[in-house]
């Protein structure tokens, strides 16, 4: 399908671009090609996909095609058990349930991949248990993912003070996406596996994981379904402004009055 900009003429001389048809994106998920969410999609699952694209159409679309965006979202679905929000591994409600529920399986056989456990409490006395849109594993990640964000974007978030931090919908897109285009998982990034006709979903499974060979077609179908969706939608035209505030959290800068106060509030408390 083309990628051709639709205009829209308000009066003569006026041309606009028509931005991103959100509700068109997520009808093609739901009933023109329900494979991905074939019961409908939930609001934590609707709002999930929401924070993405605005995270996406804020610092990236306008550098990047959407079928970077469409094989992102496809290992996403994958990584999260298609919740499409960010999870601790094992779908557990903890860093230390989620390490017992690993553990478990470990003891039973059903981990034989893992020559190490690295769900084990750390020198900090954290389980750096996966957890994300794409699942962050050891300590050393945590700590490249800080590193690389404030090296991209000049923030420091605290992931390698606080892992839980990843569970955080703008923090983890940014690692999902950044991740993915920089390289930051395995030693490959999506710009590897562009061909003249486009992306090899498949292969790109191994930018996340080795299991390319495993799981790869039906990565590929997650992508696809997805480009599908954005095309459909027009998002490879235009995605038009955010649709929420996706600011980096904790850095919201104080208001004018917040500012005023401070100082007062810093003098008050010295006599407490």
């Amino acid at each position: 399908m083309g990628q051709v900009a639709v205009l829209l003429e308000d009066f003569p001389g006026t041309v606009h671009r028509r931005a991103m048809d959100r509700s068109r994106f997520f009808d093609h998920l739901t009933e023109t090609d329900p494979r991905l969410f074939p019961d409908g999609m939930t609001a934590a699952q609707r709002a999930g996909l929401s924070v993405k694209l605005d995270v996406w159409t804020k610092w990236y679309a306008s550098d990047y095609p959407v079928t970077f965006l469409a094989a992102a979202l496809g290992q996403i679905y994958r990584e999260t058990g298609g919740r499409m929000e960010p999870v601790l591994e094992a779908f557990a409600p903890d860093r230390k349930t989620s390490a017992e529920r690993l553990q478990k399986a470990y003891d039973a056989g059903r981990l034989k991949w893992v020559k190490q456990p690295y769900w084990l409490e750390d020198e900090t006395g954290r389980h750096p248990v996966g957890g994300g849109d794409i699942q962050l594993t050891h300590r050393r990640n945590y700590v490249g993912a800080e590193d690389k964000l404030k090296a991209r974007f000049g923030v420091s978030v605290g992931l390698a003070e606080d892992y839980d931090l990843i569970l955080d919908p703008v923090i983890s897109a940014h690692v999902a996406f950044s991740g993915m285009i920089e390289g930051w998982f395995r030693p490959c990034k999506l710009e590897d596996f562009c061909t003249a006709e486009g992306i090899d979903y498949a292969a790109a499974r191994d930018i996340v994981n080795g299991d390319a060979k495993m799981i790869g077609d039906e990565i590929a179908r997650n992508c696809q379904i997805f480009e599908a969706a954005l095309i459909a939608a027009g998002a490879g035209t235009d995605f038009g402004p955010p649709e929420s505030v996706v600011d980096w959290p904790g850095l919201t800068k104080p208001s004018l009055l917040q500012r005023f106060m401070s100082p007062f509030q810093w003098f008050a408390g010295k006599f407490r």
